[in-house]
């Protein structure tokens, strides 16, 4: 490889096709996930109808709560997501 296209692929650059996968940024500390569920778990059970609008309820609901679960041990989270499943099927059919 010439010199000049050495110095434009520095041997520190990751490979694009097939080098290691990059580690997680930013894993959610199990405490901080509990408490974040435990949260907005008691939000929804204390509300008569979807307390955020429908992007909110998307980010919440399909983003946060997934990441949060992923944390826990396998049958925390399956706990978890009965007690969410039943508050959302409650919701919905209030809306």
């Amino acid at each position: 490889m010439p010199a000049a296209q050495a110095e434009l692929f520095p041997s520190s650059q990751p490979d694009l096709f097939g080098g290691p996968a990059a580690e997680p940024g930013y894993v959610v500390p199990y405490p901080i996930a509990v408490n974040t569920l435990t949260k907005t778990l008691a939000l929804l059970q204390a509300s008569a109808r979807w307390p955020w609008d429908e992007d909110m309820k998307v980010a919440r609901m399909e983003r946060t709560v997934p990441k949060l679960l992923g944390v826990l041990p396998p049958e925390e989270a399956e706990d978890w997501r009965n007690r969410f499943a039943c508050e959302t099927v409650r919701l919905d059919a209030s809306a």
